[in-house]
């Protein structure tokens, strides 16, 4: 390898790794987040730490319902499946 290869730097954007036709974008198109975002927030907890934030749970929690997954299967299915990373 010469120099100048290992100087290069690739940008990879997780939208456009997800197909157009995926049914994640579908869903995604057809279902209303911005609806049920201040309800979301209303259930927010008032500490300090939100952590991952209570919408994106929210939409791990319809991937886990959609996908008939357990907890472990639901940790093990957005660490593999990069349509699934890219939904929450």
């Amino acid at each position: 390898m010469s120099a100048n290869s290992l100087d290069r730097m690739v940008v990879v954007s997780l939208a456009k790794l997800v197909p157009a036709d995926h049914q994640y974008r579908q869903f995604k198109s057809r279902f209303n987040f911005a609806a049920i975002s201040p309800i979301l927030h209303a259930l927010e907890c008032k500490a300090y730490y939100k952590g991952y934030g209570i919408e994106r749970l929210f939409k791990c929690l319809l991937l886990q319902f959609m996908e008939d997954l357990s907890d472990r299967e639901l940790e093990r299915y957005l660490n593999e499946n990069i349509a699934a990373r890219w939904f929450c």
